[in-house]
């Protein structure tokens, strides 16, 4: 695996995050996680488990699918 599903999902993340307006520190403290972590993980350098998927979906205020089906 060459790793294209992180970029892609992290891609997706950041279109999300971009559409309601906020910046990679905005959602990582939605998110509770560490603001290098979302830049990281947009730009595909890193693979969230499903807790961190279930932060982010709540942080941006979407549905799980969502970030699946873009």
């Amino acid at each position: 695996m060459n790793g294209s599903i992180n970029i892609e999902f992290g891609k997706t993340v950041a279109k999300f995050r971009k559409q309601i307006g906020i910046s990679q520190e905005e959602l990582a403290y939605r998110c509770g996680v560490h603001r290098t972590y979302i830049g990281a993980l947009e730009r595909g350098e890193k693979s969230p488990t499903l807790n961190t998927i279930e932060k982010i979906t709540a942080g941006l205020g979407v549905k799980m699918i969502d970030l699946f089906n873009s």
